[in-house]
């Protein structure tokens, strides 16, 4: 039988997952390994703008709800920055002006928690082919 699950292969890539809690960044990690992307890792947005100051990173993926500091903060200070950076908002509050206020600050895609696998993976890979 022919797997027809899609292989994603970034390994030149660099992925900054800026969460707060164990469980999702463990599934982040899980989710992003078979595609062989370096993967860094911030809990909170003072923790994610410095990572991005020194270092090449290729995506953001943001949480909204951190511990010290918040995603739109985060978002606004890396796109000072490094504007070119896509950043995803993911996250379990999706009430209805957490996207605007998301994009406002400059984030390029929101995904909403559960977040869904191929929908993650078919949404860095569209800003990886850009």
């Amino acid at each position: 039988m022919e797997n027809k699950k899609v292989k994603y292969n970034w390994e030149n890539k660099v992925i900054l997952i800026v969460e707060d809690t164990l469980t999702s960044n463990l599934y982040f990690e899980a989710a992003l390994a078979p595609t062989k992307a370096k993967l860094l890792s911030a809990k909170t947005s003072d923790e994610a703008i410095e990572i991005v100051k020194n270092n090449h990173i290729d995506l953001v993926l943001m949480d909204l709800k951190l511990p010290v500091g918040n995603g739109y903060e985060a978002t606004k200070e890396i796109k000072k920055y490094k504007k070119e950076i896509p950043i995803i908002v993911q996250t379990a509050y999706v009430l209805s002006n957490e996207r605007d206020k998301s994009f406002e600050a400059g984030c390029d895609e929101f995904i909403a928690k559960p977040v869904n696998l191929n929908l993650l993976l078919s949404t860095i890979e569209m800003y990886f082919m850009q």
